[in-house]
């Protein structure tokens, strides 16, 4: 939903026109809601007293007044409601219309919001009994506008979208109000709860046969439902301590939160008065001086629920456990303290209390509050099969240690301050009483409310220390469970390196198989076919397509896909041609990131006007006495191979950023007796310019290479890139392969081209910024302008992926694949004082190291430059 609404939202900036035609009823409503607020001064308190009950709903008026239900929806009760109309039209009804048509989206809009204040009626009357100081706020609110229509209506509207974005905003139109209504317990959140469920229902009505059927949530989206289940529930005691007149069914639980109860300064006086009793104004002192920071203690719970769901949605078997652990001590906690709650409530013995309430009042004030830790339990059992993930070897004993170590330290802090400032506690802190006190700090208030205190800060500093120390550890400990949650067993290992490096021997047909044997990647492997992938921030970043069986690579794709889900990974295939993408299961969408440059080598040569740049450079070389010759490795004289590496060096050290992987080889790389290395050399065995060239197979010989990196001199022969790649391609033709690859220039890009038509121009605006950034230093459009020469056929290569709201963790994941070391401080530097230049002796562009492989869509051929030489001094593998 954010993708397409900001799409919408563009859209609707740019041609005003387009959002009129295709919702013109949201915008007329919009704007009917305006005109009659300005027009009765409705604004900013509501309709004037005479009119508001006639144009607002209200329990106490609505049966003197029945047109009220459907006049307010053109009505609100005051500013903020008129903002939020504002913004649900926005959001949610432009895009309802747009899904709906007009007239269905009419229907659903008058449908559900007479439905919601309907249900509302009906809700309060039928929970008088069992909570009536809830029904009993139902009659005193008013509400209005069009925002429960919108809601229902956009939930209708789902009916018809496909399932992944049908399921999500289903789960956040309903969770949301539930979770309102059952901490919070207004009237517009029963209302807007109400709306969404008529909505849901509303939808395949409406749609008919364009309705989709439901579908069977995969283990990654139960996970994330279990997960945002989890969470509500730990939100929502807070959000009840925090509304000061949170009515809902679970409103009771905030107390577990605040503990507040007589912690005004008269409560406190009251509390403390001669002849009361001690212990109770010890605890409304200690209430009293909470603060800050003893609010957010308060608030650890909650805090470390969330830190566990984010566990949960990473199908995390220990966060499954820590969430059970926590939910249960919160059922007893909260037991014990409603139980001394109503005590103190009393001022006289529980059962005192107990024997003249209502059967009724001692569920809603004991058993329910209970019962919600325990429901949230029962669920994680029932749904432990999705949760069996578990950390890398030996995650959970560094995270050990290092508590103990925040422990350790956080204590000798707390007592060598305590000790310093010892005279800003109330009475005077000693060394024993702070280290008793310690434990405690550790601890919400309401688990230590009833624990007498050796003193109470009184000072800045001394209150400081005594609220935040227990935050300080916390925030180490959730940032340690965060931490471990990202960790992952690495499955790749040199057997299966060896294993898969059989397989590409034979199947190796694509131009970046080799690629994926390098250091870095772990494979899975289904049969004869495996998939090279590497894990980064929980996206499971692959290399091209799978390699093997041709037959079997739509199987491949299927059951990798399952696995990542499976592991709770984001699976993103990288770099894939459109034969493959055509395989991927449904639901996959496509976003093109670049085109492969490829000669075929049967009947090459360069003749003709448009390789006149080519011959030429091929003339100077013969005249200079400069040529093309295969090296091996092994055993090439070493001052050969000491030049090559001080061209690379040379290379590296000209950049403003460190040298890319992932794609891009280097030297290390030619330690590979699959992978040959070709050099331009003159008569006196001066290296000029180097390349290595990666094989590529098919039925077990070799048919092709691929281009891997290119580094010239700086001082060097001014064209000898070109007669390096022409004359590669020369005599791979006269050795009888069929293709050579010279792959795409990452980041130049001309365009997007998204299947689905949603997340493309935002992600191609994102990766134009990053091409122009880095164009002074890595010559991505140089490069691909120069390769334009030899005359290459383009094939597409593309992204796939399930769901455009990950595209921000896949970009992260690329961009930590292709630079790891690349901090803020690079990016900065380069962003302010722009690429170093080292001294050349030549004219040229970018050093000759530049990455040559797909990362962006590549432009069409453009014309041979002559004013000068724009050869790019690397090249390299399939890039973003």
């Amino acid at each position: 939903m954010p993708w397409r609404i900001a799409v919408m939202l563009r859209s609707a900036w740019h041609s005003p026109v387009r959002p009129a035609r295709t919702a013109p009823l949201a915008l007329s409503v919009l704007a009917a809601v305006w005109l009659l607020a300005l027009g009765t001064g409705a604004l900013p308190a509501g309709p004037p007293a005479g009119l508001a009950p006639s144009v607002l709903f209200s329990a106490r008026t609505s049966e003197q007044h029945p047109l009220s239900l459907l006049l307010s929806l053109v009505w609100a009760p005051d500013l903020p409601a008129y903002l939020g109309a504002t913004a649900a039209t926005a959001a949610l009804g432009i895009l309802a219309e747009t899904r709906l048509g007009t007239r269905r989206f009419a229907l659903a809009v008058v449908v559900t919001h007479l439905a919601a204040l309907i249900g509302a009626l009906v809700l309060g009357t039928a929970v008088a009994p069992l909570f009536p100081r809830w029904s009993a706020t139902f009659g005193s609110a008013s509400l209005g506008g069009p925002t429960l229509g919108m809601l229902g209506a956009m939930l209708a509207a789902t009916a018809g979208m496909g399932p992944l974005w049908r399921r999500r905003l289903r789960i956040m139109g309903v969770l949301l109000p539930l979770t309102l209504v059952l901490y919070n317990g207004a009237l517009m959140s029963v209302a807007l709860l109400l709306a969404a469920l008529a909505g849901l229902a509303a939808g395949p009505l409406l749609l008919g046969r364009h309705a989709h059927r439901p579908a069977a949530p995969s283990i990654r989206e139960s996970r994330v439902l279990v997960a945002l289940v989890c969470a509500a529930a730990a939100v929502g005691p807070a959000l009840a301590a925090l509304s000061p007149h949170a009515t809902g069914p679970f409103a009771v639980l905030g107390i577990l939160f605040t503990s507040v109860e007589g912690a005004t300064p008269d409560a406190v006086r009251a509390a403390c008065k001669p002849g009361g009793v001690v212990r109770r104004c010890a605890e409304a002192q200690l209430q009293a001086r909470a603060g800050a920071g003893g609010l957010v203690m308060s608030c650890l719970p909650t805090v470390l629920l969330l830190v566990l769901a984010d566990g949960l949605r990473r199908g995390r078997r220990f966060a499954w456990a820590g969430t059970i652990v926590v939910q249960l001590a919160l059922a007893l906690l909260s037991v014990h303290t409603f139980l001394t709650f109503l005590r103190h409530r009393a001022d006289g013995e529980l059962a005192t209390l107990l024997a003249g309430a209502r059967p009724e009042r001692i569920i809603a004030d004991l058993v329910v509050p209970a019962l919600q830790p325990v429901v949230i339990v029962v669920l994680l059992v029932l749904v432990r099969r999705l949760f069996v993930l578990r950390a890398a070897p030996g995650t959970y004993r560094t995270i050990g240690l290092h508590t103990a170590g925040a422990l350790v330290g956080s204590g000798t802090l707390y007592v060598g301050l305590g000790l310093v400032v010892a005279r800003q506690f109330s009475p005077g802190a000693t060394l024993p009483t702070l280290l008793a006190d310690f434990p405690q700090r550790l601890l919400p208030i309401a688990a230590t409310l009833h624990v007498y205190p050796g003193f109470l800060p009184s000072d800045s500093a001394a209150i400081i220390l005594y609220e935040w120390i227990g935050i300080a550890f916390w925030a180490v400990v959730a940032g340690l469970l965060l931490r471990s949650f990202r960790s992952v067993r690495r499955t790749g290992d040199d057997a299966d390196r060896d294993r898969a490096r059989s397989i590409a021997s034979v199947e190796g047909r694509g131009s970046m198989t080799w690629m994926g044997l390098w250091p870095g990647n772990s494979y899975w492997f289904d049969g004869s076919s495996y998939v090279p992938y590497r894990v980064i921030s929980g996206v499971a970043l692959t290399l091209a397509g799978p390699v093997g069986p041709a037959a079997d690579t739509g199987r491949a794709l299927r059951g990798f896909s399952e696995y990542c889900h499976t592991q709770g990974w984001i699976p993103c295939f990288y770099s894939v041609t459109g034969k493959v993408a055509d395989l991927l299961p449904r639901g996959y969408r496509r976003l093109q990131v670049a085109e492969e440059t490829v000669l075929d080598l049967d009947g090459l040569a360069f003749t003709g006007k448009r390789f006149q740049d080519v011959r030429t450079a091929l003339n100077q070389a013969r005249k200079n006495g400069v040529h093309n010759e295969w090296v091996d490795p092994v055993q090439t004289p070493p001052v050969i191979l000491d030049q090559v590496r001080s061209i690379s060096e040379e290379w590296v050290a000209d950049k403003s950023l460190p040298e890319m992987g992932f794609t891009l080889g280097g030297i290390d790389e030619l330690r590979d007796p699959a992978v040959r290395c070709s050099v331009i050399i003159n008569d006196g065995r001066t290296v000029h310019a180097v390349a290595s060239w990666l094989p590529i197979h098919d039925g077990g010989r070799v048919t092709g290479w691929t281009l891997d990196f290119m580094r010239r001199r700086g001082s060097g022969f001014k064209h000898s890139i070109e007669v390096l790649i022409a004359q590669a391609a020369l005599d791979l033709q006269a050795e009888g392969r069929t293709e050579l690859s010279l792959s795409g220039a990452p980041l130049a890009r001309s365009g997007s081209e998204d299947a689905d038509g949603d997340p493309g121009d935002a992600l191609d605006r994102m990766l134009g910024v990053v091409s122009r950034t880095l164009e002074p230093v890595y010559g991505f459009r140089s490069l691909f302008a120069f390769k334009a020469k030899f005359g290459p056929r383009y094939v597409p290569l593309y992204l796939c992926f399930e769901d455009p709201a990950t595209l921000p963790a896949i970009g992260q994941a690329i961009t930590r694949a292709y630079a790891p070391d690349v901090g803020a401080a690079d990016v900065w530097r380069l962003l302010v004082t722009g690429p170093r230049r080292r001294g050349r002796t030549a004219p040229g562009p970018a050093p000759a190291s530049l990455p040559v492989r797909a990362s962006g869509p590549v432009p069409a051929p453009a014309p041979p430059l002559r004013e000068r030489d724009p050869s790019p001094t690397r090249s390299g593998g399939p890039k973003e």
